[in-house]
């Protein structure tokens, strides 16, 4: 349910810039989602769906490019993609491991006339 709200913010900020730089309408929105976050891009787009309606936002398409989740073992240096947030180095085993990529959320460009 947390994408419901994020939606909702996305939306909004949407609106602000589409205000900002004069746009009467907002046709694409390119967003970069980290696997780490958790959040579904197919409830993001059902809820983009559900509240577009009477926005700027209403005849646009939203688009996702997805963040793979790699970390860095602080114990054999290795740097690892990893499919699941199980935090352990998939090198040496090592618990160690700081999270390089994978928890990014942002929209990476707004697109409107």
């Amino acid at each position: 349910m947390h994408e419901f709200s994020v939606t909702q913010s996305l939306i909004e900020l949407c609106e602000q810039e589409a205000k900002k730089n004069d746009l009467k309408k907002v046709y694409r929105i390119h967003l970069r989602l980290g696997k780490f976050t958790g959040f579904s891009s197919e409830s993001i787009k059902f809820y983009f769906n559900y509240l577009k309606p009477e926005t700027r936002c209403q005849d646009a398409e939203i688009t996702f490019e997805e963040i793979p989740i790699k970390v860095q073992c602080r114990a054999c240096k290795k740097t690892s993609t990893i499919e699941e947030p199980i935090m352990l180095c998939p090198e040496c085993g090592g618990t160690d491991i700081e999270i390089i990529s994978g928890r990014e959320f942002y929209v990476d460009s707004i697109e409107g006339e």
